[in-house]
């Protein structure tokens, strides 16, 4: 096992990482991470221009409708994420909701950024296996910490998971936001904020002070760990970025089997990576699925969404120390 060390402090264990999988059965399902519009309702400093503004046009329903009734041709069990953009803010979303679950999709869920009301929603529920909120801190947090708190007080049977987006001007804000999930126990990840353009290979630790950037290292995710590494240890995701533990170049890699990202304009890569290029367009029909795991070329994996696919290093037969 290898310990590492954040500005001279021994924070948490990994082990010598040669094997990754989801500790839950994804490998017989196609996680399919879709990107309905660049289209969002906040401006948050760090969000690239290429997945958000606030003058896109939105898709037309039929076209989206067509995607579930390609998904589901594939004949595999569909895990469908909503993503944008922001996509509680397209006309049609409830309608889209309501013809993907009766279509027959195994799993859905919403990545929100919480400005819709707790009665928004808890009436959606009943489409989604979960929500992942996403809450910023650059402009009215309380009012979308609101929000959360409201819904995850109600009765409702679907998961939660809030992604806190730790920014380096807020971090009293994200700690008393911390304690306050701690009391009511609502599963969250500290999520350092990604500012590098380009392919995101990098964090900007820099813009964090060393005992932020140690605060922040040091609490893992309270939600269920989704990793299972060198085929006996849990880890989540975020915790393995965190830990700079995410450098999987030529590592052998099931994006493309395991995976699919569909992004705002239709083109489908394999990942959210987008490792090996288009996979051809879903809303004109050209889309080809994969049947073959991919060789990882980027330097760093930076995704909750690619961290559990399965994926081995060329050491995957050896014993670790």
């Amino acid at each position: 096992t290898r310990y590492i060390s954040v500005t001279g402090v021994q924070t948490c264990a990994l082990p010598i990482l040669y094997k990754i999988t989801s500790r839950w059965p994804h490998q017989d399902t196609i996680k399919v991470e879709w990107n309905l519009g660049k289209r969002c309702n906040l401006d948050c400093s760090y969000c690239p221009s290429e997945i958000h503004d606030n003058f896109s046009n939105h898709t037309n329903i039929d076209i989206l409708k067509s995607v579930i009734d390609v998904l589901c041709s594939i004949n595999e069990p569909i895990r469908l994420g909503l993503t944008g953009g922001e996509p509680s803010v397209h006309p049609n979303i409830e309608q889209l909701l309501n013809y993907s679950k009766n279509s027959g999709i195994s799993w859905i869920s919403m990545t929100t950024n919480a400005t819709r009301t707790s009665d928004w929603y808890y009436k959606q529920s009943q489409y989604l296996n979960q929500y992942v909120f996403s809450l910023h801190f650059e402009k009215d947090y309380q009012r979308l910490l609101n929000n959360i708190l409201d819904f995850h007080l109600r009765d409702h049977k679907i998961k939660i998971l809030v992604h806190i987006m730790a920014h380096h001007k807020h971090i009293p804000e994200v700690k008393s936001v911390v304690d306050t999930f701690n009391l009511f126990k609502i599963p969250y990840v500290i999520r350092r904020i990604r500012w590098t353009a380009g392919d995101h290979d990098l964090f900007d630790d820099l813009r964090y002070n060393d005992e932020d950037l140690l605060w922040i290292k040091r609490h893992t995710a309270t939600v269920e760990p989704n990793c299972l590494v060198d085929n006996k240890d849990l880890f989540h995701a975020n915790d393995i970025i965190k830990l700079n533990q995410n450098n999987f170049k030529n590592w052998s890699c099931n994006a493309g089997v395991e995976s699919l990202m569909i992004n705002w304009d239709g083109e489908v890569y394999r990942a959210t990576c987008r490792v090996g290029g288009s996979l051809g367009n879903i809303y004109q029909g050209s889309f080809i699925l994969p049947n073959s795991p991919i060789t990882c070329t980027r330097n760093w994996c930076t995704c909750e969404a690619d961290i559990p696919l399965t994926k081995t290093s060329e050491k995957t037969q050896e014993t670790p120390d």
